[in-house]
């Protein structure tokens, strides 16, 4: 094996576990309870008044004539359930858990100061720092309370700005299958040779690096393949990330937030199709998804929260569309979840330069996901004191 070789596996076991010589011993430390919290993010700006409907509001119908959701088409929630709302008929699978109590929504969300760029609104949201002053993401920032860099990871093909860490580099995975350290052909026992040289300083450090990422990753292979999926997945590839997130949950790795995203709701021109067919993949995911925990005996350990980086306008453009707007809906699913709906029907009587003003501000939602199931301080990673709506049992 050439050194070059042995020095290129270990440079990048050293990127994934970047950070202070100290770290092992920090990781030593429990990660604070066994719970995960998995984050969902509906990319390019999901419109919050097509996805949980005002449908007794003819203020609703009289801005949107050609892209509303018809009346006897809205999934009504029940009885004086927040004043007349009801969910997008793409999300039919997920009334399951809206009956059983599992199912929130958060209305209104939003920030002060409001941005209608993606990019900085999803900045805004990744930092969880209105002020666009911070360059590491909240989630991060939990790697760095924790003191593990694999508490948190995120499924797809490149790492939010939401997993950006001052001290660490956490894992961004394409394929859960794919997580693993190859090595080429025939030099394994010459790498095991030089990973057990003696070494000292900055060298030791490297060689302790590999020697975790190594035991990490095979951990990660021997357990995922253990796996039986309990639950029949939908074939899309929103869905395949779901069912790569519920693997890596029963595991029994111990990561804390595990991160994926959906898009694009970016629903400038002829929204129906767009936006009916990707809460179509959102519901379908999260019901295999959920049901598949039921079955590995894990439901009681996850919960998931969604958002988008903003809202739309209210009224419909002349696309068939929606433009940028500001307010919007979150959503969260699991048994330790308040099902209901948190926050009153947005005032669509009363509205910022024709967008749902926010009263909720995200970070609250944030808070109460980090203090009330995670059980970390919330206070230092969002830099404040936020209050939240009240969304977890």
């Amino acid at each position: 094996m050439q050194r070059r070789d042995f020095l290129k596996i270990s440079a990048a076991a050293a990127y994934t576990i970047s950070g202070m010589p100290g770290f092992l011993a920090r990781a030593a430390a429990q990660a604070g309870g066994d719970k995960t919290l998995v984050v969902i993010q509906l990319t390019g700006g999901n419109d919050g008044l097509n996805t949980l409907i005002p449908y007794t509001n003819p203020a609703y119908y009289a801005a949107r004539p050609n892209i509303a959701i018809a009346r006897n088409e809205v999934l009504t929630l029940g009885q004086g359930v927040g004043q007349g709302l009801g969910m997008h008929p793409a999300l039919k699978p997920l009334m399951g858990l809206w009956d059983a109590g599992q199912l929130a929504w958060m209305e209104n969300v939003g920030y002060p100061n409001p941005n209608r760029s993606h990019f900085a609104s999803m900045a805004i949201w990744h930092t969880a720092d209105p002020s666009q002053a911070s360059s590491e993401g909240w989630i991060g920032r939990i790697s760095e309370q924790i003191g593990d860099p694999f508490c948190a990871s995120n499924i797809g093909t490149a790492t939010p700005l939401a997993l950006i860490a001052q001290n660490y580099a956490l894992p961004t995975i394409d394929s859960v299958d794919n997580f693993q350290v190859k090595l080429p052909a025939g030099v394994q026992g010459a790498f095991d040779s030089m990973l057990s040289a003696q070494r000292g300083g900055e060298a030791a450090y490297l060689e302790q690096a590999t020697r975790s990422m190594l035991k990490h990753t095979a951990t990660v292979q021997a357990n995922v393949g253990k796996y039986r999926a309990g639950a029949s997945y939908p074939d899309s590839k929103f869905a395949g990330q779901m069912k790569d997130v519920a693997r890596l949950i029963a595991s029994g790795t111990g990561q804390r937030v595990l991160y994926t995203s959906l898009g694009s709701f970016d629903t400038h021109a002829g929204q129906r199709g767009d936006q009916d067919r990707l809460l179509g993949e959102l519901a379908g995911a999260l019901k295999a998804f959920y049901a598949d925990l039921e079955t590995q005996g894990l439901a009681e350990k996850v919960v998931v929260m969604g958002f988008s980086e903003f809202g739309r306008r209210v009224a419909e453009n002349d696309s068939a569309g929606t433009d940028h707007g500001e307010g919007s809906v979150m959503f969260a699913l699991g048994r330790g979840v308040k099902g209901g709906i948190h926050g009153d029907s947005p005032d669509l009587e009363k509205l910022n330069d024709g967008d749902v003003i926010y009263k909720q501000d995200f970070r609250g939602v944030y808070a109460e996901g980090l203090t009330g199931w995670l059980n970390l301080d919330a206070r230092k990673i969002l830099g404040g004191d936020f209050r939240g709506p009240g969304w977890l049992v």
